[in-house]
């Protein structure tokens, strides 16, 4: 019978520690493993895309604010460490161009997926209402009364006051702006396992919402013809320093009918997660006040999910929607990158 090259050879006189010797790692185990969770996400979401563009027509977005802000954390990151490590360079130190590539090849490993699932996103995002073109506003306005006996777009319009309006839309808007704050102070640190935990929970998330924006077109309230014809009062927010009226205008400026992504709320989403990592990794941004970064985190993300209902951006029930991805993002990451095939050493 032929000898099983696959497992060790039996050696007499060896211990059981030396018989234990792993199996060759496959190729394809060996390029997965080195891939990691994080871009394996995202090559499933550029498989998407793909298949989008064939569909439907090529649709993408260059200057969206995600992709620029990721984008240009990396760039500083890179600069930054050539400023450290310039004048070593300059006098040819051992090891100093060396020590400069490994770090350069570091945070673009690190910061690549989150760059790249920023465009990816914000791409796929405009097939929304595309794809399956009826809308399940009415489903939600409905949903908002029932629960409420109100529709609390409509309520908190009542209260409206130019200042509030100016905070909530400040609240609003730091949606991207927090969690790569504390990403930003892990690269820097060099916590780059907490760092790929929580991009691959950002690529899980963004995942997850957009399969259910397909699924689920919907539109934000402030579009919905019915509160359009006497059910806002006042009509339309004002602000006291145009901050809002600012934001207002970026978001306004996309097609309605194209871009139904109110359902899951992934503003009310990537604020939970960075709630949670800001509890976990609070430390990583003021080591010698480990919980201050947390409690300042606590407030603006509380704030957010109320700026979603206020500005009129989200029904209720897209909140609800979005905690719950939120929720699944966060306890899924970390069992998948424990899980994740790895390198043999």
């Amino acid at each position: 019978m032929a000898a099983d090259t696959s497992s060790s050879t039996a050696v007499p006189g060896a211990s059981a520690a030396e018989l234990a010797v792993p199996r060759p790692t496959s190729a394809l185990r060996s390029v997965i493993a080195r891939i990691g969770p994080d871009f394996g996400l995202v090559a499933a979401f550029t498989a998407a895309l793909a298949v989008l563009v064939a569909a439907y027509g090529g649709s993408y977005k260059w200057k969206e604010g995600p992709i620029v802000i990721s984008a240009g954390i990396a760039l500083a990151l890179v600069l930054a460490r050539l400023v450290w490590r310039g004048p070593a360079i300059v006098l040819d130190r051992p090891g100093a161009r060396a020590e400069f590539q490994r770090a350069v090849l570091a945070i673009l490993r690190d910061w690549g997926p989150v760059i790249l699932i920023m465009w990816l996103f914000q791409s796929l995002e405009t097939y929304t209402g595309v794809v399956r073109q009826t809308s399940i506003d009415e489903y939600l306005y409905r949903a908002d009364q029932w629960l409420f006996g109100v529709e609390p777009t409509v309520w908190l319009s009542k209260h409206s006051t130019p200042l509030l309006t100016d905070y909530m839309a400040f609240a609003y808007g730091s949606y991207f702006i927090t969690p790569m704050i504390l990403a930003t102070m892990l690269s820097l640190r060099g916590r780059r396992e907490d760092f790929r935990e929580m991009t691959t929970a950002l690529v899980l998330q963004m995942g997850i919402g957009f399969f259910l924006f397909l699924v689920f077109p919907a539109g934000p309230p402030r579009y919905y013809d019915p509160l359009l014809h006497g059910g806002f009062d006042p009509p339309a927010l004002q602000s006291h320093f145009g901050l809002f009226e600012l934001q207002q205008g970026a978001f306004d400026s996309a097609d309605p009918a194209r871009t139904r992504s109110a359902f899951p709320s992934l503003h009310c989403s990537l604020a939970l997660l960075t709630l949670i990592y800001s509890y976990r990794f609070s430390d990583a941004v003021w080591p010698r006040h480990p919980r201050l970064w947390f409690r300042i985190v606590l407030v603006i993300v509380v704030s957010l999910w109320i700026s979603v209902v206020y500005l009129r951006h989200h029904w209720v029930v897209d909140i609800f929607a979005g905690l719950a991805v939120g929720g699944l993002a966060n306890w899924l990451a970390p069992i998948l990158r424990s899980r994740w095939p790895k390198l043999s050493h």
